[in-house]
């Protein structure tokens, strides 16, 4: 009898996701300008889905494989633990606003969609056109028949906090935070693998793809003001590099990374790393791979450890799922940050700030 293991592609090395292009009404071209993304011609593109467990792998012995399907042959060895792969990570290039809208928690998200994960998600944003703003929240306090009463009325946008942003900024969004993108915003995202998505307010856009779901939002929204909710990233100089930590919570950890030489790392988990600037290449004991501005690798924990390095400079975003005393706060606090400090990472709410109880 044939162990279907035998026929398993060897995935000992980093795997190139072919990104998945997503038109939409609200997009744009830039992901052109600031990723030399390759996008369709004539349509306006509003996101690229660059790790996900739908793409497919474009290098090596995997080549052409989706990547669920690796993993469901051999979730301990890409993963490092069992289970699906629990993360979302995507370009996003705003040229229209987006809708106001909220996502479940996890426990929303099973209650409501019968879906494993909620979404909580974290923004880094990589160009704000002059007065370029988001939406994070209510301006104050509401109540929930509040909000109700304003959409009846057609007057939501009167609560809703908006918030100038510019390059460099960054924003935790966890589940229940009323939230949208506006226009002339290029940035990346890191999240819970879900797409369960409710549209809040549209801005009056009269679409049938884009229905609202007034009755699901105000079930999972918070209706609280946030003080403070963008996010002061913390830095590691180290000899060849400087490690930006941007966010951390329970899902994910998001760093920036400025690499000047070398920066070697160890992993138990898998990692994924997508190039925002200049030419590298990736070292591990088997070999080496060149990557270049735009393109996103999943490093399996397999390979235990691996080298990123460059002969200029070069800068690249991180995710992983995180031992948030490991990986977040020994090293911080190593290099000399404060506890408060490190526990801003976790954001400005502190029911769904991780790092809280553990600093």
């Amino acid at each position: 009898m044939t162990n279907p293991n035998d026929q398993l592609p060897t995935t000992n090395y980093p795997l190139l996701l072919r990104a998945e292009i997503k038109p939409k009404v609200w997009g744009g071209r830039n992901l052109e300008k600031f990723l030399d993304k390759v996008l369709p011609p004539s349509e306006l593109i509003g996101e690229t889905w660059e790790a996900w467990d739908g793409l497919a792998i474009e290098n090596g012995a995997a080549r052409g494989k989706l990547l669920r399907d690796v993993i469901a042959r051999d979730a301990e060895g890409i993963l490092g633990a069992p289970g699906n792969f629990p993360l979302l990570f995507k370009f996003i290039d705003a040229q229209d606003d987006l809708s106001v809208q909220v996502h479940p928690d996890d426990a929303q998200a099973r209650a409501i969609e019968h879906q494993p994960f909620g979404k909580t998600e974290a923004w880094l944003i990589l160009h704000a056109e002059p007065g370029a703003r988001l939406v994070y929240g209510f301006n104050r306090d509401v109540e929930r028949d509040t909000v109700a009463a304003h959409i009846r009325a057609g007057k939501l946008i009167d609560l809703l906090a908006f918030l100038p942003v510019q390059s460099g900024d960054v924003l935790f969004v966890p589940a229940g935070t009323v939230h949208a993108i506006g226009k002339g915003i290029v940035l990346a995202e890191i999240q819970q693998n879900s797409d369960t998505t409710y549209r809040l307010y549209d801005w009056d856009r009269v679409r049938k793809d884009r229905a609202l779901h007034i009755e699901q939002s105000l079930r999972v929204a918070s209706f609280h003001r946030v003080a403070g909710p963008k996010i002061p990233a913390l830095t590691i100089q180290h000899a060849e590099h400087d490690q930006q930590f941007l966010i951390a919570c329970r899902y994910f950890t998001f760093e920036k990374i400025i690499l000047r030489g070398r920066a070697h790392t160890t992993l138990d988990r898998f990692h994924i790393i997508s190039i925002l600037a200049g030419d590298a290449r990736i070292e591990f004991e088997s070999g080496a791979i060149a990557i270049t501005r735009g393109e996103t690798f999943l490093i399996p924990a397999r390979l235990s450890a691996y080298s990123i390095a460059t002969k200029s400079r070069c800068e690249f975003l991180r995710a992983c799922v995180p031992d948030l005393k490991r990986d977040v706060i020994a090293p911080l606090a190593r290099a000399g940050h404060a506890p408060e400090k490190i526990a801003r990472l976790g954001g400005a709410i502190a029911a769904h700030n991780d790092l809280l109880p553990l600093v």
